[in-house]
């Protein structure tokens, strides 16, 4: 079977797609990231990024604006 140009490309696009969805997912989950509250979701990344504390507990976090 001979794939056109445009085959690939749309296959490639849902793998990319899938593989993007999978990632996201992963990562909400590992960082316990509330992707439904975007301000909560900052104060955590941005407590992760400082000082690079993305093993920390999450039982202590200490963010405050």
């Amino acid at each position: 079977m001979l794939l056109t140009d445009l085959q690939i490309r749309a296959k490639q696009g849902g793998s990319r797609s899938q593989y993007l969805h999978t990632a996201k997912k992963a990562i909400t989950e590992l960082y316990k990231l509330n992707i439904e509250d975007p301000r909560a979701c900052a104060q955590r990344v941005e407590y992760r990024l400082e000082e690079d504390r993305f093993i920390c507990p999450p039982g202590r976090y200490q963010v405050s604006f």
